[in-house]
């Protein structure tokens, strides 16, 4: 099957694709296909997730290889903006406008204005959960109220792909749930595709299934986020556990055949723990805990960033 072929079949394909800025690579011998749906783009900063998206909405012409977008090549193809919706990861919101008078930008940018952009502006305000801040300054927004605006100016003129970067980066944990649930709802009941990207995995896995690895500009895995998990977890996760029993948790996680190691840090109270099932150690611990009345007070990875784990997947 032919590139043109396959992207008659998914909404993106690229092809050994390269870009490089200078002696700068963004993306080297790049090869991925997306599918209609959700996907998530997963890497670490400098990965190459912005030259991506850069490369899909054809602001930059790639220097080998081929990209498509719906089938077609998207630098200097200005049919394909209609197509598309983007949600920036930096601010894009002017600070003394109202977020109706952005909305309202976007739309005379897509050659919407009346009664049908005016409807359109409280439909989308609705939807993101702006109504009431909708003329209110931008200025004055919290970062999630910012995310949410950016999100609705993205999807003025109903673009089939939408695609958001880093959506959820700074957001507290409430919002992130809100943004979340916002995407899916986006996906499944108005029929968008969605591509977004995230340098933490957890935060994908409750999007989508359908997961892309980026590392120093190469894909280095894709698919199902269920294969993805079983290359993950041949990694060994160092976690720090935080909290009151500690001494008697460490000697119970020892007789656990998931763990590699365990060592005390500063005192008593805190252990790091090297596991090479992470799904088997997540699953256990509450048991544990109860078997040695251990608490734990907090509970963090220091693989969260995912660079160990990039590493990893390009040298197996």
């Amino acid at each position: 099957m032919t590139m043109r072929e396959r992207g008659t079949e998914n909404l993106i394909v690229a092809e050994s694709l390269g870009k490089w800025y200078g002696e700068v690579i963004g993306l080297n011998n790049f090869n991925l296909e997306i599918k209609p749906g959700i996907t998530g783009i997963v890497g670490p900063n400098g990965s190459g997730k912005s030259t991506l998206f850069k490369l899909v909405l054809g602001l930059i012409r790639p220097n080998a290889g081929e990209i498509t977008v719906f089938g077609k090549k998207p630098w200097r193809n200005s049919e394909l903006h209609s197509l598309i919706g983007f949600c920036p990861d930096y601010e894009s919101l002017p600070a003394d406008s109202t977020g109706r008078e952005y909305m309202s930008l976007i739309g005379h940018l897509h050659a919407m204005s009346g009664a049908v952009l005016s409807k359109r502006i409280d439909e989308l305000s609705e939807l993101v959960g702006m109504t009431d801040a909708l003329d209110r300054k931008t200025g004055g927004y919290s970062k999630g109220m910012k995310q949410r605006m950016k999100i609705a100016g993205a999807m003025v003129h109903d673009p089939k792909l939408l695609i958001l970067d880093e959506p959820l980066s700074g957001t507290d944990p409430l919002v992130r749930k809100d943004l979340i649930d916002l995407t899916k709802r986006m996906n499944k009941e108005h029929g968008h595709s969605i591509i977004v990207s995230s340098h933490v995995l957890f935060e994908i896995e409750r999007m989508t299934h359908d997961v892309a690895l980026i590392y120093k500009g190469r894909a280095v895995a894709s698919g199902d986020i269920s294969e993805i998990r079983d290359l993950i977890d041949k990694h060994p996760h160092n976690i720090i556990i935080e909290g009151e029993g500690m001494v008697a948790l460490a000697k119970a996680l020892l007789d656990e055949e998931y763990t590699v190691s365990v060592a005390f840090n500063e005192g008593k109270d805190s252990i790091t723990i090297q596991v090479s099932r992470p799904d088997d150690f997540f699953g256990g611990l509450p048991t544990l805990m109860d078997v040695t009345g251990s608490s734990v007070k907090s509970m963090y990875s220091l693989d969260d960033n995912l660079e160990a784990i990039f590493k990893y997947l390009v040298g197996r």
